[in-house]
């Protein structure tokens, strides 16, 4: 595992990456009464740790009631929470960093997957809340978010945060824009998605993105080989080309933020690739069955 030389961070105004908490207030004054958030039928949810273990449960969309002025005070509080914490605070200067080592002067797009119900889950919020913080420490850049389980209400409340639904399910696929600089930030979501993001930007254009995702280390080392060549292929094959930031889990609540970690991929290690590496670039293939990732209809 490679580790980053410390470099001189860009300097920002000091709380210029924070989103004011009366925003969400403004937000909140547009919504109508709030009604008790509530829930009626539970199904089993794919909660994934590194080897995608299922843990815990989900609420499907159906039958779901979310008052959006409460959701959206909850939310405000969960900021407060998570803004100015020493692990925010560590993230946005790993990131500062890690920009400079691209040299890289900003970023321009977010690409979000895996939130979850937030309307429903303390870890799906606060992963939001960091979210929101990154949106705000980069103003210049559109903040797209996926998740198969976000319910209209969700999807409503993520449209008011000034954040752009993805229609569709991906799988992961986006492709990135070469001349710009891309965050995807897709926390404890599975190896699949992150290998398929590799697929669909298989080559030199890795140089302008930033995964703040399941760390690579570990997804590889502490996983069986044949579940990494066959759920993880291309994580496994650019490995040893990435610089991998390992971020120290300071956390209040130790789950919500557990393994992750920065990756980004510098062009004086891409320049050491044989030309023939990247021609090899057969589509994923994964178990119909697997719980951990969620294909698209077909």
């Amino acid at each position: 595992r490679k580790t980053m030389k410390k470099r001189d961070a860009i300097t920002h105004h000091s709380e210029d990456y924070l989103l004011p908490v009366r925003s969400l207030s403004s937000l909140m004054s547009e919504t109508n009464n709030f009604v008790l958030v509530t829930r009626r039928r539970r199904h089993r949810n794919p909660k994934r740790n590194l080897c995608g273990d299922v843990t815990t449960q989900y609420v499907t969309t159906q039958d779901c009631e979310v008052d959006r002025e409460l959701l959206l005070r909850t939310l405000g509080n969960t900021l407060i929470e998570v803004k100015d914490t020493s692990f925010t605070k560590f993230v946005l200067s790993k990131l500062t960093e890690s920009l400079t080592v691209l040299d890289s002067n900003d970023i321009s797009e977010i690409v979000c997957y895996g939130l979850g119900r937030f309307s429903q889950y303390r870890s799906s919020r606060c992963q939001l809340a960091l979210l929101l913080c990154l949106k705000a420490r980069y103003v210049n850049a559109c903040v797209h978010v996926y998740d198969p389980a976000f319910c209209p209400e969700e999807m409503q409340v993520l449209r008011a945060l000034g954040l752009e639904i993805i229609e569709t399910n991906e799988e992961g696929k986006r492709i990135v824009h070469r001349d710009k600089t891309t965050l995807l930030y897709m926390p404890h979501c599975s190896r699949q998605l992150t290998n398929n993001f590799l697929y669909a930007n298989w080559g030199d254009g890795l140089s302008n993105c930033v995964l703040l995702a399941n760390s690579f280390s570990g997804i590889i080392d502490n996983c069986l080989h044949r579940d990494v060549l066959s759920m993880a292929g291309y994580i496994l094959r650019i490995r040893p080309y990435v610089t991998e930031i390992q971020l120290e889990n300071s956390f209040a609540y130790e789950e919500v933020f557990n393994d992750l970690s920065i990756h980004i991929f510098t062009k004086q290690d891409l320049l050491k690739i044989p030309a023939d590496f990247w021609n090899s670039r057969e589509e994923p293939q994964y178990l119909t069955d697997d719980v951990e990732f969620i294909a698209a209809a077909r």
